[in-house]
């Protein structure tokens, strides 16, 4: 257990209680329907979740247990924001709220402490997962299968990287489609050639919702849909020709 590389669980910060798996809230929205009962859901997202720690700081002396608080406080306390990891393969983005320390009379060597991270993004993530296909000279249109991991929607990345070094290709264009939805992203060439240049790539960030040719961020048309877990398929589509590259799909799993 740990806070931006800190250790929370040793000899000397002892945590007996994590409450972490409670749900967080969802923020739900609604607004009134005009000559009409009832309302319109037009939000539901989940909101902050809260972490609380509950144990005790343990030194040899008050003068060693001075020494953890203060060491507490500098490596945690004080930051704005770190990764923390309560299981293993598992982490989250949090920052403390709160710090409860107590103070009995009846020892100088340990204090019980409570601890509140509050997190702004309220999923845990795992390790990224990716897969890659190649893609033949001459495919026009190709359909993936892949599986989402995770308990909630993916947000991935999805790149194609053009074979060759030099000169331009003849790939004008490349549409995303997400077959459970129906939903498209398409990127359309960009720049004096309007075509794709051997050896670059074409990025789709469904996380931040833009479309990179290279490191350059262009103009994406369509829309960027969460990928729901499970077995899912999505259709890739060329216009122009394409001379061939690497479709390659990149995500961190989403855990409630």
């Amino acid at each position: 257990m740990t806070f931006d590389g800190f250790s929370l669980q040793d000899s000397n910060y002892i945590i007996s209680d994590v409450v972490y798996r409670t749900i967080p809230e969802r923020d739900v929205v609604m607004d009134p329907i005009a000559r009409r009962p009832g309302t319109k859901l037009t939000s539901s997202e989940f909101g902050t979740r809260t972490i609380t720690m509950r144990g005790y700081v343990l030194g040899s002396d008050s003068s060693n247990l001075q020494s953890l608080i203060d060491n507490l406080h500098t490596n945690v306390t004080r930051k704005k924001g770190g990764t923390l990891i309560i299981e293993t393969g598992r982490s989250i983005t949090a920052l403390v709220r709160s710090i409860a320390v107590e103070d009995p009379h009846y020892t100088q060597s340990f204090v019980p402490i409570e601890i509140q991270f509050v997190c702004p993004n309220p999923f845990f993530y795992g390790a990224e997962q990716s897969l890659s296909w190649t893609i033949a000279s001459g495919t026009a249109s190709q359909q993936m299968t892949t599986t989402i991991s995770g308990s909630v929607f993916a947000e991935p990345t999805i790149s194609f990287t053009s074979n060759g070094s030099t000169g331009q290709t003849t790939l004008s264009g490349i549409k995303v489609l997400y077959d459970s939805t129906g939903e498209t992203t398409t990127w359309s060439g960009t720049g004096a050639t309007t075509t794709l240049a051997y050896g670059s790539a074409v990025a789709f960030n469904y996380a931040e919702q833009i479309i990179t040719e290279d490191s350059v961020e262009t103009e994406p048309a369509g829309v960027f849909p969460r990928w729901e877990p499970g077995s899912t398929t999505f259709t890739t589509t060329f216009s122009g020709t394409t001379q061939g590259g690497t479709l390659k799909i990149a995500y961190q799993p989403r855990y409630l």
